[in-house]
């Protein structure tokens, strides 16, 4: 098509045509799926952090026995700590799952809404 073929005061339709290849979001869905997954990389992030206290913290408490120092009070503050920190991981994952499962719930809503013609999403 040139530029003027078949297009109202030369404008070409590529601007506003919509192909069937292309899925159109209303932005509060987007935001919510985006909100959701920027929730997961977050709570990764955070996991991450988690991840390297706990293991410097079981191998600074090997260590610790390995050397027969046994200060029974800063022993119990580093167990004590160590099993707060791995009531958070869990925790985490838990709070990630459902986040991806709402997500996947409402990309899979909008795939199927698109599938069957209805509208989009």
């Amino acid at each position: 098509m040139t530029f003027t073929e078949d297009c109202p005061s030369g404008r070409s339709q590529d601007l506003t045509y919509v192909s069937s290849d292309m899925v159109t979001l209303h932005r509060k869905t987007f935001e919510e799926i985006y909100g959701l997954i920027g929730n997961c990389v977050d709570a990764i992030t955070d996991l991450q952090r988690c991840e390297i206290f706990i293991t410097s913290t079981e191998r600074c408490l090997m260590e610790m026995g390995n050397l027969g120092v046994a200060n029974s009070v800063q022993l119990s503050k580093i167990i004590l700590l160590l099993e707060s920190w791995l009531n958070v991981v869990p925790k985490s994952q838990e709070e990630m799952d459902r986040w991806l499962q709402q997500a996947n719930a409402t990309t899979y809503l909008v795939w199927a809404k698109t599938k069957s013609g209805k509208c989009n999403g």
